[in-house]
């Protein structure tokens, strides 16, 4: 069971399907990432490795206009779209590869991105969204064994070993 943790919707629970490899963003930090994003009222967000998209859903609990889930698990993609419908918010749900979704413009003010862990995913995303110049905020959820590459500038960080979430700014050339 997850439960949002502010906004309109907070306290509202929802129950992911059980999926190998899940491994939604855990309550505390998300607790801890909006208190150091703060207001977030009005924004546009895009959650690649949506998975529950309980990240997409805490931005939109908390005010963000515009929510986009991107993930490849058609069960996962079932869920977000039927949680979307049942708790009424603006979440589009693209079930494709990240790297098919990222070959396109972006529009967002926010990015989150939780790669499954050790596969060199974190890596190969920034270089995807760097390729495509994204000048949104960054938020990556990552194990702290897998480091950032120097083309990102991290401007606040919290968490620990497998779950660290730095929100961080790419560095264009």
């Amino acid at each position: 069971m997850l439960k949002i943790t502010g906004g309109s919707l907070k306290n509202l629970s929802m129950n992911p399907p059980d999926v190998p490899a899940l491994r939604p963003l855990p309550q505390r930090e998300r607790l801890a990432l909006f208190s150091m994003l703060g207001n977030v009222e009005g924004s546009r967000v895009v959650d690649l490795y949506a998975g529950s998209g309980i990240v997409a859903f805490e931005f939109l609990s908390r005010g963000a206009v515009e929510a986009v889930g991107v993930e490849n698990n058609r069960k996962l993609c079932q869920f977000m779209r039927t949680q979307a419908k049942k708790w009424n918010v603006n979440l589009k749900v693209v079930c494709e590869d990240v790297f098919r979704f990222l070959r396109r413009p972006l529009e967002a003010d926010y990015l989150f991105m939780g790669p499954p862990n050790h596969k060199g995913l974190v890596t190969k995303t920034l270089d995807a969204l760097s390729a495509i110049e994204f000048t949104g905020i960054v938020i990556i959820q990552h194990s702290s064994r897998e480091p950032l590459p120097p083309s990102v500038k991290v401007l606040r960080s919290t968490g620990k070993d497998e779950s660290v979430v730095d929100i961080v700014k790419l560095i264009l050339d």
